[in-house]
């Protein structure tokens, strides 16, 4: 299976402009949507997954421009990881969440907030989709479309990776990671990738230059 796993493009809250759960994507975000799609053009992809919430849906949208036909699942099981009280005021608010994890004396990946779910309980909850996945699709190209958290412990899970290797590194919005399986085992990866982004930068300047349209 190859396995092509999508963090959204920039959201309200990635912008930490005051907003929903459910946060759409920025004028930003949009506009990294619309290159992500570009990225995909003539790919040969089996099926689809995306999250239920509204910036997974949006980068989606740009992406199934370029996808005509592909079967898509909407679900749950990939939504990000929840935070929450700390993200019921209209902010991701990290700080208190690290705050009072370190008050209450609780190791930061298993510190399960009021209302919200520990990044234990997260990587767990992408362990059972990894494997849903490597179960229903061993020869078939995936496409997921998710979140940073979530995804990122979906990477984990693959490479046999504790929850708490995610400390380290972090997965940038509309990037596109890929993962190759082989026998239920990984034989190749290429994370974080966001090329395409600067690319379809370059292809808006020459344009501008020619006075064409972008």
């Amino acid at each position: 299976m190859r396995l092509y796993l999508v963090r959204h493009a920039k959201s309200q809250r990635n912008a930490h402009i005051a907003s929903s759960i459910d946060a759409p994507l920025t004028e930003d975000g949009k506009e990294q949507a619309r290159r992500l799609g570009v990225r995909f053009r003539g790919m040969k992809i089996d099926r689809i997954y995306c999250s239920t919430l509204m910036r997974a849906k949006e980068t989606l949208k740009e992406i199934l421009a370029y996808l005509p036909g592909i079967p898509v699942v909407y679900t749950n099981k990939i939504i990000e990881h929840d935070m929450g009280v700390f993200g019921e005021q209209g902010i991701d608010d990290w700080g208190s969440y690290v705050a009072e994890a370190h008050k209450k004396g609780i190791p930061f990946h298993l510190f399960r907030p009021p209302k919200g779910e520990s990044l234990l309980d997260t990587y767990k909850r992408a362990g059972s989709f990894y494997q849903e996945l490597v179960k229903k699709h061993p020869h078939e190209n995936v496409l997921v479309v998710g979140h940073g958290i979530v995804s990122l412990h979906l990477i984990l899970n693959s490479l046999n990776l504790d929850v708490t290797e995610g400390r380290y590194y972090s997965l940038s919005n509309a990037s596109v990671s890929k993962i190759v399986i082989n026998k239920d085992k990984v034989s190749s990866f290429h994370i974080n990738d966001y090329q395409h982004l600067i690319l379809g930068g370059m292809k808006r300047q020459r344009q501008a230059f020619k006075g064409t349209p972008p």
